[in-house]
């Protein structure tokens, strides 16, 4: 019983925030979707990254862990993706960001939180700047056929993480005026991420129902698999092996829609997977929640 009351406080929260963005979204009510993005993942998110990491004792080895584990299932997923997407006939450049990239930053984060609290937060903070910054070079790069390295040394996430991991190492602490605005800031990035979510989710559309379900399928399911696999493998124990299970298993991030639109690749299919993984992940989340925790 204490166990369903646990997984139902994890839940709750995100249904009724991202409930509120999906009915705000079907009210047709303004809802400014790029500037509510770009102010969360330009101010907000990096406020988020340096307050959480420079606040809490997390060592560097066990950034650096869940860094590598991360990775090494993106990795994965890249590989078994491309090998699916090729034996499907379809254009692996253009779909293989849709089944890799999930979204670990407006879902991921707030799930991170509410089941492992701040130090969950700081982990899975972790697997979303390796997700952020793979998206947008290396998915940007197979959508538009162009990959330049200037746009890793633009993402701002990498200096952040930087300038926290400095704090970590030395033991020292940031000035308090710099410490409680970036707290006050990086608060108000993950109700901001769930709305937007649900507002994404009231817009988007699904084009072709059996082609979403199986990318979907794919996203979640291998991405599941690799998050328990890497686990165990690593010995991962409490919140970091329920972290990677947790942001392995994350739908389809809603900037590959943004992406495959503006170099117009697919869009709409894109579309139906993110709206289909979603809910997906949404009816799933009991027994995710269950495994994890």
């Amino acid at each position: 019983m204490n166990v369903l009351v646990d997984i139902a406080s994890v839940i709750a929260p995100l249904f009724v925030i991202a409930g509120i963005g999906f009915a705000w979204g079907r009210s047709g009510r303004g809802f400014d979707t790029g500037m509510i993005g770009a102010l969360t993942i330009n101010l907000g998110v990096p406020c988020l990254i340096f307050s959480t990491l420079t606040k809490l004792q997390v060592s560097p080895t066990a950034f650096g862990h869940m860094a590598g584990a991360f990775t090494l299932a993106v990795a994965g997923n890249m590989a078994v993706g491309a090998v699916l997407l090729r034996a499907m006939r379809l254009d692996v450049a253009g779909f293989l960001p849709t089944v890799v990239f999930a979204n670990n930053g407006n879902m991921g984060l707030p799930l991170c939180l509410f089941a492992f609290g701040d130090a969950g937060l700081a982990l899975g903070i972790c697997a979303f700047v390796i997700s952020s910054v793979g998206n947008f070079t290396l998915g940007i790069g197979l959508v538009s056929g162009k990959l330049s390295a200037r746009d890793i040394l633009k993402n701002p996430y990498i200096y952040v993480i930087g300038a926290a991991l400095a704090f970590m190492v030395t033991g020292a602490k940031p000035p308090r005026w710099i410490a409680n605005t970036t707290e006050i800031v990086g608060g108000m990035s993950i109700p901001l991420m769930l709305v937007a979510l649900g507002v994404s989710l009231s817009r988007l559309k699904v084009q072709s129902l059996s082609r979403s379900l199986i990318l979907a399928v794919m996203r979640i399911g291998t991405g599941f698999l690799m998050g328990v696999g890497i686990s165990w493998a690593l010995g991962f124990e409490g919140a970091a092996r329920g972290v990677l299970i947790l942001q392995c298993s994350m739908p389809t991030a809603v900037i590959n829609y943004i992406i495959a639109e503006r170099f117009d690749r697919h869009a709409g299919e894109v579309a139906g997977v993110i709206v289909t993984s979603t809910l997906i992940v949404f009816a799933a989340l009991p027994l995710l929640l269950y495994v994890v925790m």
